[in-house]
């Protein structure tokens, strides 16, 4: 019984042991199984990422290349489509420009003398009417609307461009009209074509460089504010740029008019000979002037609104209380002549050309306004001279409306007469500038009054009358 319980026992404990061997082996084999999947996994990752990276690259650089060729076609239809309508309006122009050419070259007849009429009517009354019936409807269009004035209109300014094309008209009229009559009169001799044609398109393209310029003149300053914001405020640039437009204007349509009657351009650089020397001398002054208009806009010593003193004239012009320095304000700068207004009010008209000899000094350009009143001292009062000065000192470098940092005030005895004492008195006032509107002259007549008091304070029987008599100086006390 104990051997076969013993052999029992045995079997069991193998059974035992085999069954731990296979629980062994199977988690041994999952757990190799798991590492394997958990290695593999990485390792795929690992392999298709680059596959992945290629791939999107590929798609970005097809998509660029795809950008870039959407981006080139559409600037070549752009560039197609801007010639084209360059095209078009070139050749819409130029058929413009052709019709005009046709109209202005028909002859005007007989019976054609009813335009003249009805242009001159448009000049002396059409323009006014046409303003008034306008602002008559936007009064019943617009609520409040305040009606404009028509010397500040376009119909107003309209009415010198309309004076060219009148004297264009009648000049045409008068010389097609003169033709005819000849060519009746005449059969063995007619005007050429040539001539004719010549003389529209000369006559055409003369009077239409003239209104050109009188629009730039106009309103280019306008134009230049409005669209260029860094010159709206320099008035003196904007007449810089219009002057010099005008003149490449005027050039242009000069040699354009020789050309058009047969003239060759050059002759307008070309003077030699006598004839060149008699222009020269003739027109020395008339360039003078012009050139001083020149010189004035680049240059810009003033400008309109400004106060200037002239010095150097002689008097030549009307002058203030000193003989060769006249004060003047600014009221226009034009091509060939200045207009300034003296205190008077009455305009004085200055040639461009006196400017490019005459010493100008600006004094609106100058913060600071100078004032230095000579005090007559009675000789009887020189004991004082030294507490007067420095109270003056003391009173004027400490008064708002003076400036001090420009320049300390100066107050001295200056010099020694046979009927008073000298005491000079030296500042710097703030000018109208500083105070935003025209104060200074009512700050300077206080500071003169103030002046005086201070003079009365220490020196009574001041300020000293002029005097043929020679006053004896007192004895001291100390005597």
């Amino acid at each position: 019984m104990e051997r076969t319980e013993t052999r029992e026992t045995a079997r069991a404990g193998r059974r035992a042991a085999d069954g731990a061997r296979r629980v062994v082996l199977s988690c041994v084999l999952a757990l190799v199984s798991v590492r394997g999947t958990v290695m593999v996994v990485p390792r795929a990752h690992a392999e298709a990422a680059p596959r992945a990276t290629a791939s999107a690259a590929v798609r970005a650089r097809s998509g660029a290349m795809g950008v870039v060729d959407e981006l080139g076609a559409l600037r070549a239809r752009v560039r197609a489509g801007a010639t084209t309508a360059m095209a078009k309006s070139l050749s819409t122009v130029g058929d413009a420009l052709h019709a005009i050419e046709l109209k202005t070259q028909e002859d005007w007849n007989v019976e054609d003398v009813w335009v003249l009429f009805a242009w001159n009517w448009l000049i002396r009354r059409g323009r006014e009417k046409a303003f008034r019936a306008s602002e008559r409807m936007k009064t019943l269009l617009v609520q409040n609307y305040r009606e404009a004035q028509f010397e500040k209109s376009f119909l107003s300014w309209v009415k010198a461009p309309m004076r060219v094309i009148q004297a264009l008209f009648v000049v045409s009229y008068v010389f097609d009209v003169g033709c005819s009559m000849i060519d009746m009169l005449s059969t063995e001799w007619d005007i050429p074509e040539y001539i004719k044609l010549g003389f529209d398109k000369g006559s055409y393209t003369f009077s239409l460089g003239i209104i050109v310029v009188m629009a730039i003149q106009q309103y280019g300053p306008k134009l230049l504010g409005r669209f260029l914001p860094s010159i709206r405020e320099d008035a003196s640039l904007q007449l810089v740029i219009t002057r010099l437009t005008s003149a490449a204007v005027v050039v242009t349509t000069l040699m354009l008019t020789l050309s058009a009657f047969g003239i060759p351009a050059k002759v307008l650089f070309s003077f030699g000979g006598l004839g060149g020397l008699a222009f020269g001398l003739a027109a020395k002054d008339f360039i003078s002037n012009l050139i001083g208009g020149l010189v004035l806009a680049v240059m810009r010593p003033f400008k309109v609104g400004e106060k200037i003193y002239l010095t150097g004239g002689g008097g030549k012009y009307r002058d203030s209380k000193e003989k060769d320095v006249s004060n003047y304000k600014v009221a226009e700068i034009g091509w060939y002549q200045t207009k300034l207004i003296p205190k008077d009010g009455k305009v004085t008209t200055i040639p461009n050309g006196y400017f490019l000899g005459a010493n100008v000094i600006n004094t609106s350009r100058e913060p600071n306004e100078w004032l230095g009143p000579q005090l007559r001292i009675a000789l009887t009062d020189f004991e004082g001279i030294e507490a007067l000065t420095k109270e003056l000192r003391t009173f004027l470098s400490q008064h708002p409306d003076v400036n001090s940092a420009y320049k300390a005030p100066e107050v001295a005895l200056k010099k020694i007469e046979v009927d008073h004492l000298m005491v000079q008195v030296e500042m710097f006032m703030h000018g109208d500038a500083y105070y935003g509107e025209k104060k200074w002259k009512e700050k300077r007549q206080a500071i003169l009054i103030d002046i005086v008091k201070i003079v009365k304070k220490h020196c009574p029987n001041s300020p000293a009358l002029p005097t043929d008599r020679t006053y004896a100086m007192p004895a001291s006390s100390s005597a």
